[in-house]
Order: structure tokens, then sequence, then C-alpha cells
């Protein structure tokens, strides 16, 4: 049985082993098709200590961009851009890495809004479609262009607003930056956590994801402490204590790392239940990597706060 520590370094020699000769990751090993979450999340497991996987990867993230600033979901696909630009972003800067390409992207996520932010989608939400409860005022990104915000796209992208330096904090990315918090906020579920999307449907109380309350977390640790943050926190402690699934556990640990809140049972559980030999998805792979990290005292979202 390997410690926390071990398996750490395993998995980033995994990440090693498993990258394509062009620099990027697939979601599963031996798919020939290179994808953008588990390349940028692979290239944050790396991103202090990488070598020349970590300059193929940023190389390739760079030639992999859209035209328009975007990055689409696959190699090849998403011409008009995806919701997971912002972890393009993210994963650029957390390498220290910024140029045309972290200019452009900047460009596109200040364009890309959630379709409720349009004056007539606002109309709608507020006269003929009752079925949700949120604020169409609040708003943040969506997972395609012209579709409604949703929260994993939405914590992505305020993760890299948030971690621009100083001199390109503008007013209009921190007007985005307060908009997308007061999004969270507003679609979170009632007792705390968050859905994928809204905290209330039809009337019914949604059951948070892990992984979106994670991210959540992550996105809004900067922001001041409310009842709401505290509720989601806890919600976070208490489902950790019976996950086992390493991606969910994965993202558990970095947002409870991030509060400062003990996590050693779910490090030494996370490498446990690893199979690490056996784990096909990429991007499980490095999420797990990322999280093991903070056995040493080093969480990637805390780093370029």
């Amino acid at each position: 049985m390997r410690t926390a520590l071990e398996a750490g370094v395993f998995l980033k020699q995994i990440l090693v082993d498993r990258q394509s000769q062009h620099g990027g990751w697939t979601f599963a090993g031996g798919s020939g098709q290179l994808a953008l979450e588990p390349t940028c999340l692979a290239l944050l497991a790396m991103s202090s200590d990488g070598g020349p996987a970590r300059d193929r990867a940023i190389s390739f993230l760079i030639e992999m961009q859209n035209r328009n600033g975007s990055w689409p979901a696959f190699l090849g696909d998403d011409t008009d851009g995806c919701g997971l630009t912002g972890v393009g972003l993210y994963a650029l800067l957390g390498c220290g890495v910024t140029c045309d390409a972290t200019h452009s992207a900047i460009r596109w996520l200040l364009d890309m809004k959630g379709w409720e932010s349009h004056w007539l989608w606002r109309w709608k939400f507020r006269t003929t479609d009752r079925h949700v409860r949120f604020d169409p005022d609040k708003f943040g990104w969506p997972w395609t262009p012209e579709t409604v915000s949703w929260v994993v796209p939405t914590s992505y992208s305020l993760l890299a607003l948030k971690a621009l330096p100083a001199p390109l904090q503008t007013e209009h990315i921190q007007f985005r930056i307060r908009r997308a918090v007061e999004m969270l906020f507003d679609r979170a579920c009632p007792n705390g956590g968050w859905n994928a999307g809204n905290g209330v449907v039809y009337g019914e109380p949604m059951t948070p994801h892990l992984d979106a309350t994670a991210l959540a977390l992550l996105a809004l640790r900067s922001e001041p402490t409310n009842d709401l943050l505290a509720a989601s926190l806890d919600w976070l402690q208490r489902r950790s204590q019976t996950c086992f699934a390493p991606w969910s556990l994965s993202w558990a640990i970095l947002a409870l790392n991030a509060y400062d809140l003990p996590t050693g049972p779910s490090l030494a559980r996370l490498a446990d239940i690893c199979n690490l030999d056996q784990l096909q998805d990429c991007a499980t792979v490095a999420v797990a990597s990322l999280a093991l990290d903070c056995t040493v005292g080093r969480n990637v979202y805390l780093e370029t706060k």
C-alpha cells in the first residue's frame, strides 16, 4: 500500500508516460482524441516541476487554442469555443505564462455571457418560464455559446479571472467577477452546495454534486464568509467522508484544503482507493495527483491567488 506522498509521485509519472507526442492528453488512454480538460489538469499537476513534459504541454495548449481566443473541448472541435476555456487560461497562468494566448482568452471570456443576460431571456424567466428559481441579472458562463450559465464553467472562468495579475485587473474584469460571484450564490442549493445548474427546479430543491460544490467553493474562496459558504463546506466535509470515487474525492480534498480544513483521512483514503495502475481516465489521474500534492503543502488552487 502506497502512502499519499508515494501515490502522488506515482500518478505524476503516469501522466508523463501517457502524454501524447503532441504534448496533450486524452481522457481515456489510447483513445487518440486529445482533450482540453485532462490536458489542463495534467499541466497544472506538473506546473512546478514538469520539465520537458510541462513545456510540451504548454506549447500544445497554445497551439490548440481557437482563433477567437477560446479553446475547444477536443482538438479540432468547437471552433466557437466551450465552457472549459477558463481551465485553459487558468492552466497557463498557473505555469506563469502570460502571452497573446492568455490575452485573447481573457477577451473571449469577457465577451461570453450566459444567455440569461440578454433582455429577452430575462423577460422570459421573469414572466413565462417560472419552473426554475434564479435571478437572470446574475450570470456567468455557459457550456456552449448562446446557452445559459452553468456552475462548472462559471467556476472555472471565475478562478481564471481572479488569478490574473493586478495590472490586468480592469474594471470590466471586476464587473464580470462580481456578476459570477452573485450568480454562484444565487444558484446554490437551499441547504448549501451546488448542483450542475440551478438549486431549485419545479419548486423542488436539487441535490448538490460533490465536484460542482468543490469547484464553486474554490472559486469563492476569496469571498467574505457567509452562512451559505459555511453550510456548503459543512456538506462537503460530511459527504467526503463517505466518498470513494477518486474524481469527486480529489476535488473535495482540494476545496477543503483551500479553506484550511482537515483532509488527512481523505488523503489516506484517496491513496488507498486509487487502484493506481488501473485508472484509465487521465483527467481523474491528474486531479488525484493535484489533491495528493496537499500532503506536501501544495494546492495549485491557492498558488495564483
